[in-house]
């Protein structure tokens, strides 16, 4: 990533910016047992992996702005530095894998998108939240964004869909409400 890194500088404070919002959805759709392998792409601060602190075999938050990962290290999270375009993760390691608010942050969104089917195990869900490029409040978040020079780029769900189909391998359901989507990826069972 080259110019400035807008997450290393708010790291130390984004939380007390932005809050810590609801997660209960998207818990919901995760559906989590004891022994689930949870992997948070893009998890910045830890604010939505610490909701399953104790309910997972495991959690791994990984992000690419170290004072992101700095703030989920003080959650007791474990954490890696790392582009979400190239993970150090075997194939299929994860049960389970979330990236809120994320995907329209990371520079190659089909890198990421692969990366994310190649560590799904069979039968695994991954869930992208992103906003709704379709609400009208998103845009104007998209807006400021630019404004900000923040390298984001909004995709309609039905196109995240549609990336992760030309994947292939897996099975996708978009969930939405109040301006936020839900990207459901279920890996096939081979």
């Amino acid at each position: 990533m080259t110019g400035f890194d807008h997450f290393n500088v708010i790291g130390p404070i984004y939380d007390w910016i932005f809050g810590r919002g609801k997660v209960d959805h998207l818990v919901a759709l995760t559906d989590i047992s004891g022994q689930t392998r949870l992997l948070d792409i893009g998890g910045g601060t830890g604010r939505v992996s610490e909701h399953f602190q104790g309910q997972v075999k495991n959690i791994q938050v990984v992000d690419s702005a170290r004072n992101m990962l700095k703030e989920a290290r003080d959650r007791d999270l474990a954490c890696v530095l790392a582009l979400s375009e190239c993970l150090p993760y075997r194939d299929r390691s994860y049960d389970r894998i979330i990236m809120v608010d994320a995907l329209h942050h990371v520079a190659d969104q089909m890198q990421t998108l692969r990366e994310i089917t190649r560590l799904l195990a069979p039968g695994g869900i991954a869930i992208i939240e992103e906003p709704d490029i379709h609400n009208f409040l998103v845009k104007i978040i998209a807006l400021g964004e630019k404004i900000m020079l923040m390298r984001s780029h909004f995709l309609k769900p039905e196109r995240i869909a549609e990336m992760v189909l030309e994947i292939g391998g897996s099975d996708v359901v978009i969930n939405k409400k109040k301006g936020i989507a839900w990207v459901i990826i279920t890996r096939h069972i081979e």
